[in-house]
């Protein structure tokens, strides 16, 4: 059985157990206080209209058919033989052995009690004392219908405290809904509508400051695309600049020419990284796609830059909601790693199961320290054996962050062929909120 987790399953299921205990509670207080007394009432009552007509000094008593009218007209109870009580409903009566018990107490000996049920309750004792005939004493102020009005309340009442349960505790996480609504749309970096404030006060501070939260943020986003557009601008003016100028230059100074020229592509690839970073997640189209197809076009490439490549594929498709254009950049990223660092061989292997698409991609290369692993996935941070090589650091921390954006994973470690491992875990359909792996 799932366990309820949400906070209106959750609420709704402490209220329906208050009510269950309250039922209860109610119910073991009415047999205590009023059923329980009152059966005993009735039963004392019963007996000492037995000993009336049939004394306990007299065995096997019987009385003359006089006494028996008298009794009947004035109490309205009958006293029958063994033939006579079965032909006049004995046979249609239920033992109960409950008031069977207090009334042998009552008359001590042993008693057998039947109740009978016509328009009313009738009850029939077999008392020790006359143990050859039955006493036949209708109960002509209780009838069974007395008790069906009392149950149908009381259901009915039950129900429609269920209903009110329902509904308040429908109205009291109704507010939270809509955050959590509004949260998962920040998370993906789309900016709603202040949410309502209603509910509770708590409820309502929340709502303010979460809609204060949501304005800040937004605030942020639109300064830092404005300051990341400004910034790109304005580098990249100057570095155009000193590319003309470069182009001006005699052909004698050929080889100062490429050195410019190749410092300048570094910058702008530098600039290109720091802005793919920053780029803000909104605008994310998710697209359903052949995972196996997208990363054998990705690995195109570098083959074509001299790094020899396994694949190894699996023969089905492997359908994964992803962006494309996102996983294409953490292939890429991955394999311009792999040869900037020296590795000439790379192999890759896809596997899938029915929620998971597991990426696995190992090289021959120097590799790096197990206790940098976790370090180099954070920007601007390379390993020691890449100090003196060129890069911003951003490579490792946008493959990171492109799988955060799909829900997915990534870790680093050791291949067997002495390199680098990088394992990618992307869900194969994105959730509708953030969800733990």
């Amino acid at each position: 059985m799932k366990r309820a987790s949400s906070m209106f399953s959750c609420l709704l299921w402490f209220l329906g157990a208050v009510l269950v205990v309250y039922q209860l509670v109610s119910y073991a207080t009415f047999y205590n206080y009023l059923l329980d007394p009152t059966v005993k009432q009735i039963a004392h009552l019963l007996a000492n209209q037995v000993k009336l007509i049939l004394p306990l000094e007299q065995s096997q008593a019987s009385l003359s058919d006089d006494a028996e009218a008298l009794v009947s007209v004035a109490t309205g109870v009958d006293v029958y033989s063994q033939r006579e009580a079965e032909t006049n409903g004995l046979r249609e009566s239920d033992r109960y052995p409950f008031l069977e018990t207090l009334i042998s107490r009552e008359l001590g000996g042993p008693t057998r009690v039947r109740v009978e049920l016509q328009e009313h309750y009738i009850v029939w004792i077999q008392p020790p004392q006359a143990n050859k005939v039955w006493v036949r004493i209708p109960l002509t102020e209780i009838e069974d219908d007395d008790i069906l009005p009392i149950i149908f309340f009381l259901s009915v009442m039950l129900v429609g405290t269920l209903f009110c349960a329902w509904w308040w505790a429908r109205q009291l996480v109704r507010p939270l809904k809509c955050l959590e609504e509004g949260a998962i749309a920040v998370s993906r970096g789309q900016f709603p509508a202040p949410s309502p404030e209603q509910g509770s006060r708590e409820l309502r501070r929340l709502t303010r400051t979460f809609n204060h939260m949501s304005r800040s943020l937004k605030n942020l986003v639109e300064e830092r695309n404005l300051m990341m557009a400004g910034v790109s601008h304005d580098l990249r003016t100057p570095l155009t600049r000193i590319r003309l100028a470069t182009e001006m230059m005699s052909s004698g100074d050929e080889f100062l020419k490429e050195s410019i020229n190749a410092d300048i592509d570094e910058s702008n690839d530098i600039i290109d990284q720091f802005i793919d970073y920053i780029r803000p997640d909104s605008g994310i189209v998710m697209e359903t796609l052949d995972l196996a197809v997208l990363v054998h076009d990705a690995v195109l490439l570098p083959v074509e830059q001299g790094l020899e490549v396994a694949l190894d594929l699996p023969p089905d498709a492997l359908p994964v909601e992803c962006n494309p254009v996102g996983l294409r950049r953490v292939i890429s990223n991955l394999t311009t790693n792999a040869l900037r660092y020296g590795a000439s061989r790379l192999w890759v292997e896809l596997q899938g199961d029915e929620h998971w698409a597991r990426l696995r991609l190992s090289d021959n290369g120097p590799g790096i320290p197990v206790q940098d692993c976790e370090r180099l996935l954070r920007p601007f941070t390379q390993g020691d054996a890449a100090r003196t090589r060129s890069g911003s650091g951003l490579g490792l921390a946008i493959v990171a962050k492109i799988l955060a954006q799909h829900h997915g994973s990534v870790r680093l470690g050791r291949a067997e062929q002495g390199g680098l491992l990088v394992e990618l875990r992307l869900p194969r359909q994105q959730p509708l909120e953030w969800e733990e792996s």
